[in-house]
């Protein structure tokens, strides 16, 4: 009986041992929450090692999600691979096919999503953009000779074409078709200088209405046959802009600095409950662990005393 008992005690004090020290090891993670102090030398493991290092662990943890879990290589390879491509495949004729009926037209779609003064603001600096570019572009052209080139050459066209000119051709010299031309283009670039804006004006508003008053069924059925096209257009799209932005956008993000700050702005007892919720089962097995590991030093222990 003796014998059983001494057997049995180191093994159940070994295994006790293994257990409260690493569950003790474990709680001191976290606890003290604050340092302890007697005079002025501090308690050595106060505070717990989390709550001191929480500054140093936030910013680490964020270093290494950005780096290495969610760098923009990592996540451009995650949104550009061929599945995430399919589903953008998947998603654009998803939504042609559920407005193939729909009779609304383009204003009325942009002002379901859009208050009507964004929108009116919104459509009036697109014009305003559209017009300022058309204009500058007409400005820039040379009316006058291009004008020249364009009437001397269909003059000419059109006498060797009509019998009646033709024979009239010889009272008709290069130099009067070219003053012709001058002329023409002459009076073609005073106009354009002049009123070219309120042209300009006046044709982007009427093309800008044209498009809102178009239905949104009624254009999906005119590019019926263009639909896998402009289907692969948006993927190819999508997939340009991550490619030419996504990194840019990650620096902009600045992802390291959202986590330590989420971090550092838990308390601590935030991040107990946080860890402990993703780890509870691998910290509790450690603790078990330490208890079959002091069974099994007690266990080596009886051993050599019996071999001794």
């Amino acid at each position: 009986m003796i014998s059983v008992i001494k057997i049995i005690i180191p093994l159940l004090v070994g295994a006790i041992i293994g257990y409260v020290t690493n569950d003790i090891a474990i709680k001191m993670l976290f606890h003290p929450r604050k340092a302890y102090y007697i005079g002025k030398v501090r308690v050595p493991f106060t505070p717990g090692l989390i709550p001191k290092e929480q500054s140093r662990i936030a910013r680490s943890l964020g270093n290494a999600v950005s780096t290495q879990l969610l760098n923009s290589e990592i996540v451009l390879k995650s949104l550009t691979s061929d599945e995430m491509l399919e589903k953008i495949r998947t998603g654009v004729n998803g939504i042609i096919d559920r407005n193939r009926d729909n009779e609304a037209t383009i204003e009325e779609v942009l002002a379901r999503t859009v208050s009507g003064e964004s929108l009116e603001k919104g459509l009036g600096s697109l014009k305003k953009g559209a017009v300022n570019i058309i204009q500058t572009k007409i400005m820039e052209f040379d009316f006058t000779n291009g004008v020249e080139e364009v009437v001397v050459s269909r003059i000419k066209e059109y006498i060797h074409t009509n019998p009646m000119l033709a024979r009239m051709a010889v009272f008709i010299d290069d130099e009067m078709l070219a003053a012709i031309g001058k002329g023409i283009g002459e009076v073609a670039d005073r106009m354009i200088k002049n009123h070219s804006g309120e042209i300009v004006e006046n044709l982007v508003d009427k093309e800008t209405d044209e498009v809102l008053n178009m239905r949104i069924c009624d254009i999906i059925s005119s590019i019926e046959e263009k639909l896998p096209h402009f289907t692969e257009l948006a993927v190819s799209a999508y997939k340009k802009l991550l490619t030419e932005n996504l990194s840019r956008i990650m620096d902009e993000i600045n992802l390291a600095k959202i986590v330590q700050e989420r971090i550092d702005s838990y308390d601590v007892q935030q991040l107990e409950d946080l860890i402990f919720g993703i780890m509870k089962k691998e910290l509790n097995a450690i603790v078990y662990l330490g208890a079959f590991l002091g069974f099994l030093m007690g266990f080596v222990n009886i051993l050599l005393n019996m071999l001794i």
